[in-house]
């Protein structure tokens, strides 16, 4: 049936044919002739950048839109070549220190991109009749740079002895003594020249060549020294780029103990993911792309929409509310309301009847959201506490300061009314899908597909919103095997897992203690010292935002001096949020002791839960449910009451 089609099952590139069907270019991704580093996690969109702007996707879509092949010469800006880190292979460079490793990896990266290179000339030949002597002169040519005692003359013989080539390195990291009749190169001075002899054979003097080189970070740091080198002497016709995760850049460091590359001077920095504000505009062209391309292939009725939007919708307190009321249970914040006025009454010296008016309008007459709001702002004495009279005239005459109360309060008091009446909160609508992908395009796409799934198993026919319930259910189910996914990031994916585990915790508890007077409401993201931290914790921070378990954001709001260590909010990936069930949105920072956060990275339960007690010690908060919390409770205490 053509409405069971998923067009966002496929959102891996490497699971994905005819990328460039796919691809969405992000803004400011247009390059001049400086390098590129590509910075962004998994899923953010760097490898199909780069991919789509290499020249088998060019000539792929060349091919299947009947244009000539020879338009990647004649009508692009560059030829891109990509290469991708054998992370195996390469890590696999130091076994024996005698050996000289940088040269034999400058020879192997030198082979990687010749290999795309002679892959390159032999496809564009077969539309462009090349020279024979032309071809067998360059095979010559640089065969001989390889193998002084070369003979091979032809671009297909020279194919198959780079692989050879690779093979001798193999050897050698194997432990044969020699590199047979291979010679090492200097990588920036032959792939240069390989270039340079490229594009005159291909009768073009003005060709641009853009290296792009994926998955840098997993490189060792002598041969991002080496990786280095090449961006900081990039020159035309070769430029070279890299894509990394944040955090990625082990060393800034050249070969030369003097030289180092920084932005804007040796490169540009190009950011996806946190602060892409343009990001709904862009997963929105994504999806638009795939549904018509799903209705083109007669797979998504022609009539259906292809604004992701309409499907989604947008995110309403008002449906929230109405599944809360329609629970049928009483929350439990009416009786303790009635108790807290008639107490408030008292000790502020109103009559009965006053505070029976009180209790009518505030409590009973009240809208649940508003009478919750009450509670909280009348059961806790604060600085910004109203009196009861107070709160009534504001109330009652909807005055600025009620507004104002309303407005920054409202979302805060979902979390607590969600517990309280035993409901797991929601997640759904286009920009809360938004919020949570973390402005990662794969969770973004990972969110749809299990909504669009759970929608096709309830005989969805692609004419209406997808109900707010499906949505949770698949934001719930992403959220989870993402948690899971945790333990498996290595090398810190244990202390990651209970880390997150408990910083969740912390997170959710703040959301929902009853005597919460959302003040500082929603809090997701947190500070420390950074600059107190030991390298242990600092080296699993690193790992969690390499992997976007954590993201970076510079300090907001800081409240202490401006020589304060605390430089950087840690934000948790959004991804997580529904499996804690609490906020997407930025709303509260909280301070994290270095002490505390040490126990929290630890790696083990007891000490985990030891820096959660901590907090709330520190916080003053009751922590009588700590002792129920575990790694296998589902990281949500809705059902333990």
């Amino acid at each position: 049936m053509t409405n069971q089609y998923n067009p966002f099952k496929e959102n891996r590139t490497e699971q994905m044919k005819d990328l460039w069907k796919y691809y969405v270019p992000f803004p400011g991704l247009d390059s001049t002739g400086k390098p590129l580093v590509v910075e962004g996690g998994r899923g953010s969109g760097k490898t199909m950048f780069f991919q789509c702007n290499s020249w088998r996707q060019k000539i792929l879509e060349f091919q299947k839109n009947s244009k000539p092949i020879t338009n990647l010469l004649n009508s692009e800006d560059f030829v891109g070549i990509y290469y991708r880190v054998d992370t195996t292979f390469v890590s696999s460079m130091r076994e024996r220190e005698e050996d000289n490793w940088e040269a034999i990896f400058e020879t192997y990266l030198g082979i990687c991109i010749l290999k795309e290179i002679l892959d390159l000339i032999y496809t564009l030949n077969k539309s462009m009749n090349l020279s024979e002597s032309a071809l067998s002169e360059f095979a010559l040519s640089f065969s001989k740079k390889l193998n002084t005692n070369s003979t091979t003359d032809s671009i297909g013989k020279f194919q198959k002895d780079c692989d050879i080539f690779l093979d001798i390195i193999e050897d050698k990291i194997n432990g044969s003594e020699t590199l047979a009749n291979l010679r090492c190169i200097n990588a920036n001075r032959f792939i240069t020249d390989v270039c340079v002899a490229t594009r005159n054979l291909l009768g073009n003097d003005d060709l641009l060549f853009k290296i792009f080189i994926d998955e840098y970070e997993t490189l060792q740091e002598y041969q991002q020294k080496i990786v280095n080198t090449l961006i900081k002497h990039s020159s035309l016709p070769v430029i070279f780029n890299i894509g990394l995760r944040p955090k990625g850049m082990k060393t800034s460091e050249t070969i030369s103990e003097t030289e180092t590359i920084e932005a804007p001077h040796d490169y540009e920095l190009l950011l996806l993911g946190f602060e892409q504000e343009q990001y709904p505009e862009i997963i929105k062209s994504i999806c638009k792309k795939r549904i018509a391309l799903g209705k083109e292939q007669g797979k998504i009725p022609e009539s259906a929409s292809e604004d992701i939007k309409f499907y989604l919708g947008d995110y309403s307190i008002d449906i929230e509310l109405d599944r809360i009321k329609q629970s049928g249970k009483k929350p439990p914040h009416i009786e303790k309301l009635h108790k807290l006025i008639i107490t408030r009454g008292q000790e502020e010296g109103y009559t009965t009847q006053e505070v029976e008016e009180f209790c009518k309008k505030l409590c009973d007459e009240a809208p649940i959201l508003n009478s919750r709001m009450h509670y909280a702002l009348l059961c806790k004495k604060t600085h910004y506490t109203p009196t009861l009279k107070e709160l009534y005239n504001s109330y009652t005459s909807n005055d600025a300061k009620y507004n104002d109360w309303i407005h920054n309060r409202k979302n805060g008091v979902i979390y607590l009314l969600c517990k309280e009446t035993k409901r797991e909160k929601m997640y759904f609508g286009f920009d809360v899908f938004s919020a949570l992908s973390s402005n990662i395009v794969r969770y973004f796409l990972e969110l749809c597909e299990q909504a669009f799934k759970i929608a096709f198993l309830n005989d969805y026919d692609w004419n209406t919103q997808i109900s707010p319930e499906m949505q949770t259910e698949a934001a719930k189910y992403v959220s989870e095997y993402k948690i899971v996914d945790i333990a498996g990031y290595e090398p810190y994916g244990k202390q990651l897992r209970i880390f997150v585990q408990y910083l969740g915790q912390i997170f959710y508890k703040l959301h929902t203690t009853e005597d919460n007077t959302l003040g500082e409401p929603e809090p997701n993201h947190f500070n420390t010292k950074d600059l107190s931290l030991p390298d242990l914790s600092k080296k699993i921070i690193s790992s969690a935002i390499m992997w976007n378990v954590l993201q970076e954001g510079e300090t907001t709001k800081k409240k202490q001096s401006k020589l304060s260590p605390e430089t950087v909010d840690y934000y948790l990936n959004k991804i997580y949020v529904p499996y804690f069930g609490i906020s997407y949105r930025n709303q509260r920072k909280i301070f994290i002791s270095v002490e505390i956060l040490q126990d929290l990275l630890a790696g083990d339960e007891e000490s985990a839960k030891s820096g959660f007690k901590k907090f709330f010690k520190a916080e003053s908060i009751s922590d009588t449910d700590s002792a129920q919390i575990t790694l296998f409770n589902m990281g949500r205490e809705d059902n333990d009451d």
